[in-house]
């Protein structure tokens, strides 16, 4: 009698776990209503931050384009994220060429600011842990949902699916901190409104990796 293949025991398994489980809204829809609760934390919570000559500020076009860039970058990667926890999806060469594409010219905006030499050490640090505070108090809440978005869905790279995520919240966070902080300096920019996109990336990728298969073998029937 022929031992059952690593392939058949792996199907048994999974036809025994199976569990009923109501069916998702499509990414697209999805997206919606993250971006609805984007909007709301921004309302709500930034507007308390919003920086005082913002209306003067939006009179930039390099401004308009920078923020207009990350937009449509931090939606595509919440987009991505989504569709990620659909199994057998694969990414698309025209979105993920789309998200480079602003995201690159968000950067050599960046890279245009002008550089302030007479910081010291206490003021740069005053205001920087000033905006990481704002920063985390504004993306706690889209992060955490997208997070749990991906859960309900079955991502199979489950670290890459949670790094999309949090590339998203921390994206169009850093849209909404552009409209709160007046700092307009290179230096400052790059390490307390760049880099803790770059971080929380990360940080998402190694707590989506740890947990999410957690969370999906032990979610209720």
């Amino acid at each position: 009698m022929q031992e059952p293949s690593w392939q058949d025991e792996l199907i048994d398994r999974l036809v025994t776990d199976a569990r009923p489980v109501r069916r998702l809204w499509r990414p697209e829809v999805r997206l919606l209503v993250w971006l609805a609760v984007v909007a709301l934390v921004a309302i709500v919570v930034g507007e308390r931050f919003v920086r005082s000559d913002l209306e003067r500020k939006l009179q930039s076009p390099s401004f308009l384009i920078e923020v207009a860039a990350m937009l449509v970058a931090g939606g595509l990667l919440g987009l991505e994220a989504l569709r990620t926890a659909v199994p057998g999806y694969r990414h698309s060469r025209v979105t993920v060429g789309t998200i480079i594409a602003t995201l690159t010219i968000v950067a050599l905006l960046q890279l245009r600011q002008p550089i302030h030499w007479g910081w010291t050490a206490d003021v740069f640090f005053q205001f920087g842990l000033l905006c990481l505070w704002r920063t985390a108090v504004l993306v706690a809440v889209p992060w955490v949902w997208l997070l749990v978005a991906l859960r309900r869905g079955a991502p199979l790279a489950s670290g890459r699916a949670a790094a999309l995520a949090g590339a998203a919240a921390f994206g169009l966070t850093f849209v909404v901190m552009r409209s709160c902080c007046r700092t307009e300096e290179l230096m400052h920019l790059g390490v307390f409104h760049v880099l803790p996109v770059l971080v929380g990336t990360a940080l998402s990728a190694g707590l989506g990796a740890l947990l999410l298969p957690r969370w999906r073998s032990s979610s209720p029937a």
